[in-house]
Order: C-alpha cells, then sequence, then structure tokens
C-alpha cells in the first residue's frame, strides 16, 4: 500500500512539475511570439514604401516670412508657384525651391521619388532655359523649346500641388495625378517626358 501511495505522489508530483514546466514554456513561447509579430509590423512599416517622415533641418531658413517647417514650405511653393504666368518667371520659381530643399527633407521611398522627380523637372527646366538664350541669340527658332519649357513648368507646378496634399492634408483632396505616393495615374505620362522624351 505505501509503494501504491508513493508511486501515486510521485506521478501526481511529476504531473505538476510537467504541468509547470509547461506552462512556463507556453508563457515564454507567447511572449516569443508577440515579439516576432511587433518585429514583423515594425519591418513592414520601414519597408513601406509609402510611410514617409520629415528629416528636415530648417535651421538658418528665414524666407517669405513663414514657419520653417516642410509643411509651411511647400504650402507657400504649391500656391506661389502657381500664380505666375510669365515663361520668364518659370526657372527662377523652380529653382528657388530647388535650392531651399536643403532645408526640407523627407524619408520614404514613394515620396522621394516624388521630390527627385521635382527636382529633374528643375534642372530640365534650367536646360531648356539656357538652349532658349542661345538660340536667341543666334537667331534660331526657339518655338518648340518655349513649348517644353511651358510643358515642364506644368508638371512641375502640379507636382508641387499633388506633395502639397500629400504633406499637408495626409493625401486627401484634389490632385493632379503625378505623385509615387498617392499612385498618381499620370506619374508614367510625366515620367517619360523628363527621363526618355
Amino acid at each position: 500500500m505505501k509503494l501504491i501511495k508513493l508511486a501515486f505522489t510521485g506521478l501526481l508530483v511529476s504531473g505538476l512539475l510537467t504541468g509547470c514546466t509547461n506552462e512556463g514554456t507556453k508563457v515564454e513561447q507567447d511572449k516569443t511570439e508577440e515579439t516576432k509579430v511587433e518585429q514583423v509590423k515594425t519591418e513592414a512599416e520601414v519597408n513601406d514604401p509609402k510611410t514617409w517622415k520629415d528629416v528636415s533641418t530648417p535651421e538658418g531658413f528665414n524666407n517669405y516670412g513663414i514657419e520653417p517647417t516642410l509643411e509651411a514650405w511647400i504650402a507657400y511653393h504649391a500656391e506661389d508657384i502657381a500664380k505666375t504666368t510669365d515663361v520668364k518667371e518659370y526657372y527662377p520659381r523652380a529653382n528657388r525651391l530647388r535650392t531651399e530643399m536643403k532645408y526640407f527633407r523627407i524619408q520614404g521611398d514613394d515620396l522621394q521619388k516624388d521630390f527627385d522627380n521635382m527636382e529633374v523637372l528643375q534642372t530640365l527646366m534650367g536646360n531648356l532655359v539656357y538652349s532658349i538664350s542661345v538660340a536667341e541669340k543666334q537667331g534660331i527658332e526657339t518655338a518648340e523649346t518655349y513649348d517644353e519649357l511651358k510643358k515642364s513648368f506644368r508638371y512641375f507646378t502640379e507636382l508641387v500641388h499633388d506633395i502639397d496634399i500629400v504633406i499637408n492634408h495626409d493625401g486627401k483632396g484634389e490632385t493632379f495625378g503625378f505623385t509615387h505616393q498617392l499612385d498618381g495615374k499620370k506619374v508614367e505620362e510625366m515620367e517619360t517626358f523628363i527621363y526618355i522624351d
């Protein structure tokens, strides 16, 4: 009888110890799974091309009497750049915005592509303005080059507007469709113009 009680007690203690060990393992396993889920979520956010953040360093920027923030800066230019109809103002306005980009920067794959396209359009306008000035000095027809300049400026203006919608309005509002960030339907059209044509 003692032997049976001893064996039964041994089995009972063994069962309890096994249960406690399994419970401890289960808690550790749950924690490990939670950590893995959090890591996957964090990695997904980091790798999401739509996720962006403002990494501006606006110290020293004091133009236009606006607050030195990415939001105020892009809003100012989105409004200001659309005001001109003078073709001689196209490049200077675009150049001013591009020069100030050293103060205002973002991180994020798709929005960075949009900023890159903005820079390329500005460079293209600079090249067109130079070509026009050289051609005019030589008495060469410049109508076609002026048309390209006007088209470049239209793309530039509409792209800046769309970037303003992204930055200041969380992507909500009427756009022209020129940003990667908002999966614009006209991105390919614009990029064909600036990179291929």
